[in-house]
């Protein structure tokens, strides 16, 4: 908070203090020793103590914009002398709010009485040109040793504001195999967009295989491509535009064991096999077709075995009526027991089978291509921000753990903070454009648990930035006699500007006066436009602290002054 400190309470000090305002720029952190003169006080009451002030010596303004911050750097030794900066307004225009007391920061030297420095932060609330005055106090009150004033021209920009996105769904996770359907279903689907639903994340382990819009809800079917784990996101965006709604389910895919081809020959007559569905069963068996006799297969259990195709020969050369194999194939249809037998006979069968060849199989359940169903989720909706707003996500911390999303050009994001039961994400906007974030939730098992997403859109503008305003210089009090006159000389250049030197504010009564109208001096050159100077004749009327502030204000009324002038004037 900005404390007011009138003359009254700064009796015995008189201090120099001289702020100028120029059309541009920002302001300096280097010293300008030449920017204020010692005041000449002569030994004689009658003669006059003169101070010139350049203006091209003068701190410069302080451009900034509504939402900005304003760092102010002064130099101090509180700990060793117990002096303390403390602010004053200077004109109420309420276009700077201060972010609490000056920060005391210790010096970087480890000597005994170092001087350090004291920051002050002001937000930049709304547009105008503010002045605030700094004076470094001792304990107790008492003579300042040291002032400083600081003159801001705001502009219109933003002020940031706080966007809570909510915890509007978190989708839990859908588990399940390579080859599987994945139906889900997202409630509340917006109806504008109920053909621009789209997938933007997901793949290799998930495709898209058909989606249509039913009562209100997006049914959307997708296929398990690969194993792993993904996080699917989609979006529903109407014609190219930012997204409506955002929808985020995390997915793990399992990769089932393959089938397997069992290849039987002679030496397995009279072996029992152990398969699985899905698995498939070649045998081969020397034959040679050009005899009368055959290998022919009894007829198969069709519930566990089926035959396919036919038997192909591979003959041992290429001479005519050579013997060969015969190789047959068989495909494991379901579970249960079955026996595969072949007979050698004649053809046609006129006897019984000269040999006979047998396996039996014993065959479980194989892996069978099944839908799982996500439980229908409301999608999130879309947040629309400017540069320098925050976006604070809000998700439940029993969920997991949840991962920090990456951050963009458009979204910076913040480390995942446990409050209480919630998890707090922040987001801080920063460039144009349009991002989805993304977060999941890992049990303890190390699979993701749930899974949050949203749209955000940032809109066209500048972020606010924090502007650093620099300590110049601070200058020792006027001392003059009771009786003794002096004249404060300040740069000005009417001719051409038409700008003004004026008395602002002259407090208490009694203590100086001015001695009749400010004289006008022309300029030491005869170049167009140059500059000449003001000045101002005062007298010391009785012992007290006066405080002078003087403007160069334009022509006409309400104008914004474009230099500040003030100084304490203290009579002996």
């Amino acid at each position: 908070m900005r404390k007011k400190i009138g003359a009254a309470g700064l009796i015995g000090a008189a201090l120099l203090l001289a702020l100028g305002v120029s059309a541009c720029g920002s302001s300096s952190s280097s010293d300008s020793s030449s920017a204020v003169a010692s005041v000449a006080a002569s030994a004689s009451p009658a003669a006059a103590a003169t101070t010139t002030v350049a203006m091209g010596q003068l701190p410069e303004v302080v451009h900034a914009r509504v939402g900005d911050t304003i760092t102010v750097m002064l130099h101090s030794n509180t700990a060793s002398t117990g002096y303390q900066w403390v602010t004053q307004d200077l004109n109420d225009a309420a276009v700077l709010k201060q972010d609490g007391d000056g920060v005391v920061i210790a010096p970087k030297s480890k000597m005994v009485g170092a001087p350090g420095h004291t920051q002050f932060k002001f937000t930049v609330e709304k547009e105008g040109v503010d002045e605030v005055g700094f004076w470094y106090q001792p304990p107790g009150g008492g003579t300042a040793g040291a002032t400083w004033a600081l003159v801001v021209k705001a502009s219109a920009g933003h002020v940031p504001v706080n966007v809570d996105a909510g915890e509007d769904y978190t989708a839990e996770t859908a588990q399940m195999r390579v080859g599987d359907s994945l139906v889900v279903s997202i409630g509340n689907a917006a109806d504008s967009g109920r053909h621009n639903w789209q997938m933007i994340a997901g793949s290799p382990q998930l495709k898209l295989l058909s989606q249509k819009f039913k009562g209100g809800n997006e049914i959307v079917t997708f296929g398990g491509a690969s194993g792993g784990s993904t996080t699917l996101v989609m979006v529903n965006r109407p014609t190219g535009d930012p997204p409506l709604q955002t929808y985020a389910l995390p997915v793990t895919l399992k990769v089932p064991k393959a089938p397997i081809t069992q290849q039987l020959n002679k030496k397995d007559n009279g072996e029992s096999f152990v398969l699985k569905t899905g698995d498939t069963i070649q045998v081969s068996l020397m034959d040679q077709p050009s005899t009368d006799f055959q290998w022919k297969f009894q007829k198969l259990n069709a519930k566990v075995l089926k035959q396919v195709g036919k038997p192909k020969f591979f003959a041992d050369n290429g001479l005519m009526g050579s013997k060969g194999k015969m190789v047959w194939t068989f495909t494991v249809v379901g579970p249960g027991k079955a026996p595969l037998i072949a007979d050698y006979q004649s053809v046609p069968a006129s006897a019984m089978p000269v040999k006979t060849w047998q396996v039996n199989v014993a065959a479980k359940p194989g892996f069978t291509p099944k839908t799982v169903s996500a439980s229908t989720t409301d999608p999130a909706a879309s947040v629309h921000v400017l540069p320098g707003d925050q976006i604070k996500l809000k998700l439940a911390s029993s969920a997991g753990a949840w991962s920090k999303p990456a951050s963009t050009k458009q979204l910076k994001a913040s480390k995942p903070a446990t409050q209480g039961e919630q998890t707090v994400i922040t987001f801080t906007a920063g460039n144009h454009g349009t991002v989805t974030p993304v977060t999941v939730a890992t049990a303890s098992a190390g699979y993701p648990s749930q899974a949050y997403a949203f749209s955000a859109t940032v809109g066209k503008g500048k972020a606010p930035i924090q502007v650093d305003a620099a300590e110049r210089h601070a200058v020792k009090p006027i001392e003059v006699s009771a009786g003794q006159a002096f004249d404060i000389v300040l740069e000005s250049n009417s001719g051409s500007t038409g700008y003004t030197w004026q008395v602002a504010n002259l407090e208490p009564d009694g203590v100086i006066q001015q001695q009749g109208d400010p004289t006008i001096q022309a300029p030491s050159t005869d170049l167009p436009g140059a500059a000449g100077q003001t000045v101002f004749h005062y007298k010391g009327l009785a012992a007290g602290t006066a405080e002078l502030v003087l403007q160069y204000t334009p022509p006409g009324e309400g104008g914004i002054p474009a230099a500040v002038y003030m100084t304490m004037v203290n009579v002996q």
